[in-house]
């Protein structure tokens, strides 16, 4: 996953000035293609090596077993792309923004890529909702599924949903906040707001579980793109 470009001298982050206060920095990046499916203990372990490769200045805790502060919004589920995730990262030195996007972009893959760097003014609890792009393929669609569709979602769909309390039987129309369909011949596009707290969550794999009832034909190919995350008032989350 990692680049094979040449490390920064470690000498340039220890030459920066020290902050009088550690800032923390929101890092936007990108998480598409392969990258879909390694898993989000997998990705930290990842980014952490990433940005001690760039030679960014962490902030690290004091004691026995010191580590960088790192932390990651809203998790993203095993084969689900992603142009919108974010990381908060503490650093202690002064560098700039366009360098750190830089410098992580350099040891970074076309599939993950650094789209932002900036001083955030949000906290990742104020998420609430992800908006998704689902796009199945099968010989078998038509444009007739479209209105299928659509009906479908129209009506209560129970299904069982895992919860940190355990299974439990919704409706999982309960947790998407819009949802239009297209159908053209071989590929049934869905683009779907969803609940994406931390209290209520759907993941969009519920939305593929519940159109194969359409009878798509035998294992439909399928890819899912998360686009944006929103507060609850439905503003971009940034």
């Amino acid at each position: 996953m990692l680049s094979e470009k040449k490390v920064i001298p470690g000498e340039k982050k220890h030459s920066l000035p020290l902050l009088d206060t550690p800032a923390t920095v929101r890092i936007k990046f990108t998480k598409t293609g392969n990258l879909q499916f390694i898993s989000h203990l997998d990705l930290q372990r990842t980014f952490h090596r990433v940005l001690v490769r760039a030679n960014i200045p962490m902030w690290y805790t004091q004691g026995f077993n010191p580590h960088a502060k790192l932390v990651f919004g809203l998790p993203l589920s095993i084969g689900t792309q992603s142009v919108c995730e974010m990381a908060d990262l503490r650093i202690d030195r002064k560098i700039s923004l366009e360098d750190i996007k830089n410098q992580l972009n350099e040891q970074l893959t076309d599939e993950m890529q650094v789209l932002d760097a900036y001083y955030p003014t949000t906290k990742f609890n104020d998420i609430a909702f992800a908006d998704y792009t689902v796009k199945i393929r099968s010989p078998k669609i038509t444009p007739e599924y479209e209105i299928a569709a659509t009906a479908l979602f129209a009506a209560p769909i129970i299904m069982t949903k895992k919860s940190k309390s355990g299974e439990k039987e919704v409706d999982i129309t309960d947790f998407i906040k819009k949802i239009e369909f297209c159908a053209i011949d071989g590929e049934l596009t869905v683009n779907a707001v969803l609940s994406a707290g931390s209290t209520e969550n759907l993941n969009p794999e519920y939305l593929v579980t519940a159109l194969k009832t359409l009878d798509l034909g035998e294992c439909p190919i399928y890819t899912i793109m998360r686009n944006r995350v929103f507060d609850k008032y439905l503003i971009e989350f940034k």
